[in-house]
């Protein structure tokens, strides 16, 4: 009888110990394990720009009127003060005509005085009449001349037609405002980017930046921050950064492009899988427990965020974790740290 009994505890307790076992260990969640690893780490401010030639102008005219003669097309190269388009000027021929005829007959009026002067004939009252009415009509042409000018658009720098307006034609009407031509240096290249306020502190000349363009998919293009400009657009609430480019640059003026400005790079961060990070913080597994621990995040990629502070390099982490688990509970890790 005694003996039944010790077998009968006996059993009872394996029974209580493999009760134990099971709901501490076999009913604890499994949960996915990793550690931390080593690697790159870039820290990038986004932008977007478009490309622009670094020296260039844009030509427009002072008045209206409708387009007799489309000098220049897209690609032609042009001097400084090259006519590019003429705005109908015939009235403004005819006065500067009428004005320069009036301005030769008062300089032989007034030649004439001065000869009747010196010899008695005339009084001094009507020399200067003379003189008055012959700077008048200088100014008068002068004042016609420069309004004919305006009826010619020329190029202000040299370089190359870089575009217009509308593929203007002989007949367009033009508008004062109203950009025509676009000329610059088409080989010297640069991008206008915008960079939020939140974000401008971090930009400083000579950083590096990584340069996308639809017209190259799947390729990264480099760049240099040449300049940061002292006052932002308070609207927009952006900056605007010019990206040097270099010579060789496949870029063409026109090009919209998104850029990554890079202000920090570290060759061995402590790295872990984004979907690690909880909330900022992560699920650390010590002695098969779980405990949330708050960390700073640095850089944060497309598939693994920077660890700055609060994790090292001999951590187990939870990777994907579950909506289960709780601080301090037990948990099952099913796969090896890496």
């Amino acid at each position: 009888m005694r003996q039944r009994m010790i077998w009968g505890g006996g059993i009872a307790l394996v029974i209580l110990l493999l009760l134990a076992v099971y709901f501490l260990f076999l009913r604890a969640p499994a949960v996915q394990v990793a550690a931390p690893t080593r690697g790159m780490a870039v820290e990038a401010v986004y932008a977007t720009g478009t490309v622009e030639p670094i020296s260039y102008a844009r030509v427009g005219t002072k008045i209206s009127g409708r387009l007799t003669e489309v000098v220049a097309r897209e690609g032609a190269t042009v001097e400084a003060g090259n006519v590019l388009a003429v705005i109908d000027a015939r009235e403004e021929i005819s006065r500067v005509q009428e004005l320069r005829a009036r301005l030769q007959l008062a300089a032989s009026e007034l030649e004439r005085t001065r000869t009747l002067r010196r010899s008695g004939h005339v009084s001094a009252a009507v020399l200067d009449q003379m003189e008055t009415a012959h700077a008048a009509a200088i100014a008068a042409l002068q004042g016609a001349q420069a309004r004919l000018d305006e009826h010619f658009i020329t190029a202000p720098i040299a370089g190359t037609v870089l575009r217009s307006e509308n593929q203007l034609k002989i007949g367009d009407m033009a508008q004062p405002g109203q950009v025509l031509f676009l000329v610059g240096d088409a080989a010297a290249l640069q991008i206008d980017a915008e960079v939020d306020e939140e974000d401008i502190l971090k930009v400083e000349m000579g950083q590096a930046a990584l340069i996308r363009a639809d017209a190259f998919a799947g390729q990264v293009l480099e760049g240099t921050v040449s300049g940061i400009t002292p006052h932002g657009d308070p609207v927009a609430r952006t900056y605007r950064v010019y990206i040097a480019l270099p010579d060789d640059t496949p870029l063409v003026s026109g090009m919209t492009t998104e850029i990554n400005i890079v202000v920090r790079r570290d060759e061995n961060a402590l790295l872990v899988p984004l979907s690690a990070i909880v909330g900022g913080a992560v699920w650390v597994v010590e002695g098969g427990r779980v405990q949330l621990r708050p960390v700073t995040l640095g850089a944060v990629g497309n598939t693994e965020a920077e660890i700055l502070s609060g994790l090292s390099d001999g951590d187990t982490i939870v990777v994907n974790p579950a909506a289960g688990i709780a601080e301090g509970g037990r948990v099952r890790p099913n796969a090896d740290r890496e």
